[in-house]
């Protein structure tokens, strides 16, 4: 068994929005909690005492189970583990005692949020009003407890053309350090939605993207685009290796509420990629990492050396072969490096 670097614990699986391609949605975990206990079994398995360990909280919506956060901090203090929290919430459940609460934990904040207003408008509650101005309302809650967040941004057929304006709402909202982008995945409730972004969309809303995020960086505001960094660190490493992320390499681990492990957060209740339990111990992961390696036609592109294939995830929603949506991306992306 390799050493487990990334744990994702997805530790509850009800939200209180309902988005329109939520990907998590209707995945077949139970809707319930993860326990205290089953949380801290998972990160004692992962990490020896004096350890280091990545944990990023998950869910459905993680902010409703605070709970097993505040115990997983607490276990990794009082047994000498170094746990390095992270959490990606919606936003809309940052209020100032939460705030105060992962600023307590060192905790890294991601939010998920799709721009300004009716670019947001798939990110809506149950009662089918809008979440911006709650989100809003939580990131200014966390800059008033001294902590900066990351934005992650769907790319839908909503949005693709207006991504341009993501810098903007990062300097508006004041305490924004970096936007990352996550092209729609027909997965969960977005299986029964058309909302793939037009090539040409992509391709205008993406150029202005980079335009401005170089533009605010040429003046020593470090705003970061997680996809140009990416390309970066392969470019660095002169493209060597066609690993993308860990659970390609077995040393990322999700489990849910359940207990139930799988590769990443994004495989959870989907046929064919259930590991094991915890309770019984660390499963054995190389029976499924087969699955999640890059396929041929990948390999055989020029520009797999600086992409890897991109998330294996997302390729399971097309059968294993890569989306043309994340090539188009990749495509615009290397233009800037003249790749």
């Amino acid at each position: 068994m390799k050493e487990i670097k990334s744990l994702i614990l997805r530790i509850t699986e009800r939200c209180n929005l309902k988005c329109a391609y939520c990907y998590a949605a209707d995945s077949g975990c139970s809707l319930v909690d993860m326990s205290a206990d089953t949380a801290i079994r998972a990160v004692e398995l992962c990490c020896p005492k004096g350890g280091s360990l990545r944990i990023q909280f998950t869910g459905g919506e993680p902010l409703l189970n605070m709970e097993a956060m505040e115990a997983v901090h607490a276990f990794g203090r009082a047994t000498n583990r170094r746990l390095s929290l992270a959490v990606q919430t919606n936003g809309t459940l940052l209020t100032k005692e939460n705030c105060r609460k992962l600023a307590a934990m060192n905790c890294a904040v991601g939010v998920s949020l799709d721009g300004m207003q009716s670019t947001n408008r798939l990110r809506r509650f149950p009662d089918d009003t809008p979440c911006f101005d709650a989100v809003v309302q939580g990131i200014r809650n966390l800059g008033d407890c001294g902590k900066r967040c990351n934005l992650t941004t769907v790319v839908t057929s909503t949005n693709a053309k207006d991504l341009g304006k993501l810098p903007d709402l990062a300097l508006w909202l004041g305490n924004v350090s970096g936007v990352g982008l996550d092209l729609f995945r027909p997965l969960g409730r977005g299986s029964a939605q058309n909302l793939t972004p037009t090539e040409a969309d992509l391709h205008n809303g993406l150029a202005e993207l980079i335009r401005k995020t170089k533009e605010i960086q040429s003046v020593g505001i470090p705003l970061r685009l997680r996809e140009l960094e990416r390309i970066k660190k392969r470019i660095a490493c002169n493209g060597r290796g066609d690993i993308y992320c860990y659970a390609q390499t077995e040393q990322s681990l999700c489990v849910d509420a359940a207990g139930n492990c799988w590769p990443c957060s994004s495989l959870a209740g989907k046929n064919g990629y259930l590991l094991g339990n915890i309770r019984s111990g660390l499963p054995e992961m190389f029976c499924v990492t087969a699955l999640l390696k890059p396929t041929d036609t990948c390999k055989k592109c020029s520009a797999f050396a600086y992409c890897a294939g991109g998330c294996p995830a997302g390729r399971t929603a097309l059968g294993g072969e890569p989306d043309p949506m994340t090539c188009v991306m990749n495509r615009i992306l290397l233009e800037e490096f003249k790749l």
